[in-house]
């Protein structure tokens, strides 16, 4: 698998879609801690409830110590952030 892949990242609660490289060896924990600390989502990481994104292409709820690249992201796949 490549190391890198280039996903669209879709904030709900802004509107906001941007496009992003993000590693394929990283887990789902440290690529949301990544992107709330560089985005400033709000996210409380101490609750378990609201450490999470979802998936379109494929449709998958992101969450744990996986590794992007164990949930089949890739070029293209779109991450939500709603809450």
């Amino acid at each position: 698998m490549r190391e890198k892949i280039m996903i669209v990242f879709q904030r709900n609660d802004t509107g906001e879609v941007m496009d992003l490289e993000i590693p394929t060896n990283i887990s789902i924990a440290e690529l949301i801690f990544g992107l709330n600390m560089g985005l400033g989502l709000g996210i409380d990481m101490n609750n378990p409830a609201q450490c999470f994104f979802r998936s379109e292409n494929p449709v998958a709820l992101l969450k744990g110590e996986g590794l992007v690249e164990e949930y089949k992201l890739h070029d293209g796949s779109k991450i939500i952030f709603e809450r």
